[in-house]
């Protein structure tokens, strides 16, 4: 199985070409994202912060906070026939 190396958009949204003929560095959709990450003070791509909460109560009760999230990323692996 081949790497796929798929580079951050630096040069920002562009929605002027058809994906096929897309400028380099540049996407037709980003959403939250930001070409310099504030907390580790280097241009590699970063999340936007929020502006407001999204929500307006507490997930889990105010006896139970949420005091950290995690991602898990997996890979399907069709069976042979």
């Amino acid at each position: 199985m081949a790497d796929l190396n798929v580079p951050f958009p630096f040069q920002g949204l562009s929605t002027n070409w058809a994906y096929e003929v897309q400028p380099p560095l540049t996407s037709r959709l980003l959403l939250n994202v930001r070409p310099y990450d504030v907390q580790e003070n280097k241009c590699r791509g970063g999340q936007r912060p929020g502006l407001k909460k999204a929500y307006s109560t507490q997930v889990s009760g105010a006896a139970h906070p949420i005091v950290a999230l995690s991602q898990l990323t997996t890979t399907y692996v069709p069976p042979e026939a």
